[in-house]
C-alpha cells in the first residue's frame, strides 16, 4: 500500500476504510466525495484561493502567446481538413480510467475528478473512444479507414524538470482506424495518411528539416517483416529524410509492432516535436483481432519554437 495512504488510515483510526469506500457504488462514492469537497470548499476563503494558486502548477497560466497558440491550432486543423481528417472540438473531461484503463499509464499520472471524469491527459485516447463509440453505434464504418484529429491543452500530473516543461501543455494529434485485409496493407494505409500529413504540414509551413526514428517494438507474430515493411513505406514518402533506428525496449506495451519520433532542425537546432505508433486500444474496446489503430501527435508549444524563430 501507498506509505502515504497507509498513514493516513492509521491516523484516521480504520484500516479498512478504503475497502469498504471501494464496495460503494460508483453512485454513492461521487455522493460522497462531493460533499467531502462542498464541505472543504465552506471553510476555504478568497485569500486560500489566492495562496493555492501561486503554489498550485496545474493553475498557472501558459507563457505561449494566445494568438500564436491558436492561430497554430488553426493551421494544423485546416490542414487537416483539406487531407480529407475529420476535425473534432474534445471536451476538456474524459471518462475516469481512458488512459490508465488500456495499459502502461498509471492513474496517478492523470489528475482525476468527479462525476466519472479526469482532466484531459490524452486527446488521442479520447479521439480512440469517439471512433469505437461510432463503430460501436455503427453510425459509421472503418473500411475504408477513418482518420480524425482534434488540438487540446491537456494537463498530467507527473513532474517534469527541464526548461519547457509545464503540468498543462497543448497537442495536437491523429488517430486511424481500420481493419486488416492481408498483407499488412491497412498499416500501410494508415502510415501513409499520418506521413503524408507531416511532410505537408512541413513543406507548407517550415522552412526546417525533418528526422525519423523508428523504433521497433513486439505485438506481431512477423516482428521483423512488420517493421521493415513499414520503414520502407515511410522511406518512400519522406525520401530525402534521415531515418534511423531503434531496436532497444522492444517489449514495451504502449506500442504495437512499431512506433516513432518526430524531429526538426532548423538553423542547427533539432527538436523532438512528436512522435506515434500502432496501439491495441481499438482490439480491446470493440473486441476485434482484425481492428487496427495508429496514433500520432506532435507538441503544439515545440512548434511554436520553431515558428519563433
Amino acid at each position: 500500500m501507498n506509505p502515504i495512504l497507509n498513514r493516513i488510515l492509521n491516523q484516521i483510526g480504520d484500516p479498512e476504510l478504503l475497502d469498504k469506500l471501494l464496495a460503494l457504488s460508483n453512485a454513492d462514492l461521487n455522493s460522497l466525495l462531493l460533499e467531502l469537497f462542498e464541505k472543504q470548499t465552506e471553510k476555504t476563503t478568497p485569500a486560500d484561493i489566492l495562496k493555492t494558486f501561486r503554489s498550485n502548477r496545474f493553475s498557472i497560466p501558459s507563457e505561449a502567446n494566445p494568438a500564436s497558440f491558436h492561430a497554430l491550432e488553426a493551421q494544423l486543423l485546416t490542414t487537416a481538413k483539406k487531407m480529407d481528417i475529420e476535425t473534432v472540438l474534445l471536451s476538456p473531461s474524459a471518462p475516469l480510467g481512458s488512459c490508465s484503463v488500456f495499459g502502461c499509464v498509471d492513474q496517478y499520472n492523470v489528475v482525476s475528478a468527479l462525476r466519472g471524469t479526469e482532466t484531459l491527459s490524452d486527446p488521442s485516447n479520447m479521439l480512440a473512444i469517439i471512433i469505437a463509440d461510432k463503430l460501436k453505434s455503427r453510425t459509421v464504418n472503418n473500411a475504408p479507414s477513418l482518420h480524425y484529429a482534434a488540438t487540446a491543452r491537456v494537463v498530467r500530473a507527473q513532474a517534469f524538470s527541464g526548461s519547457g516543461f509545464t503540468a498543462h501543455f497543448g497537442l495536437f494529434c491523429m488517430v486511424s482506424s481500420g481493419k486488416d485485409n492481408g498483407s499488412y496493407n491497412c498499416e500501410i494505409e494508415l502510415i501513409t495518411k499520418h506521413f503524408l500529413f507531416y511532410k505537408e504540414l512541413i513543406r507548407e509551413h517550415y522552412n526546417a528539416s525533418l528526422s525519423i526514428v523508428m523504433r521497433k517494438r513486439s505485438g506481431y507474430t512477423d516482428g521483423d517483416g512488420f517493421f521493415t515493411r513499414m520503414t520502407e513505406v515511410v522511406q518512400t514518402i519522406l525520401p530525402d529524410t534521415m531515418i534511423t533506428f531503434d531496436y532497444d525496449n522492444e517489449d514495451n506495451k504502449y506500442y504495437q509492432g512499431i512506433n516513432f519520433k518526430i524531429y526538426m532542425e532548423k538553423e542547427h537546432e533539432k527538436i523532438e516535436i512528436g512522435d506515434g505508433g500502432f496501439v491495441d486500444w481499438m482490439n480491446q474496446m470493440l473486441g476485434s483481432k482484425k481492428e487496427r489503430c495508429l496514433i500520432s501527435g506532435v507538441g503544439l508549444e515545440r512548434l511554436l519554437l520553431l515558428s519563433e524563430d
